[in-house]
């Protein structure tokens, strides 16, 4: 009797550990970061000139990062959404306390590196990515765009 008492343990154990793991893998699989790249492409911009490149972010996403690298030097860039720089290019309103200026903003400014964005509540909507070469010589940009959900 002992033997098929320990056994019948065993078998319980065995299903009790497999539907853990089981709740556990379903869990992980839920909560895990999906990623999607969008774009992968160079850009070569001459000295003192702006460029941009547009894509399409789809749904789903929570967010999306834009890593880029520069031949040399820096540059500077934004991320603006289709309906905030179609209008603009980049420039708006600027109030500097006694009368209203057009200032061209840029959000970020380096020669490498990663940097994230919110994907406006998973929207399917385009995006622009705006680059400044202010040097005198030519660069080139590499670049990689990469969506994430969970």
């Amino acid at each position: 009797m002992p033997i098929k008492k320990a056994l019948i343990y065993s078998m319980l154990g065995l299903v009790v550990s497999l539907g853990g793991l089981a709740v556990f893998v379903n869990a992980w699989y839920i909560y895990a970061e999906k990623r999607e790249v969008l774009l992968t492409t160079s850009l070569k911009i001459e000295g003192q000139e702006q460029k941009f490149k547009a894509f399409y972010l789809s749904a789903p996403v929570d967010w999306f990062e834009v890593e880029f690298n520069v031949s040399k030097g820096s540059v500077k860039f934004s991320v603006w959404d289709a309906n905030l720089f179609e209008d603009s290019l980049g420039w708006f309103d600027y109030h500097n306390g006694t009368a209203v200026e057009k200032i061209q903003v840029w959000l970020f400014e380096g020669n490498n590196g990663t940097a994230g964005f919110g994907g406006e509540g998973g929207e399917n909507m385009v995006w622009y990515i705006h680059f400044y070469n202010e040097d005198s010589y030519e660069k080139e940009v590499q670049l990689q765009v990469t969506k994430v959900w969970k």
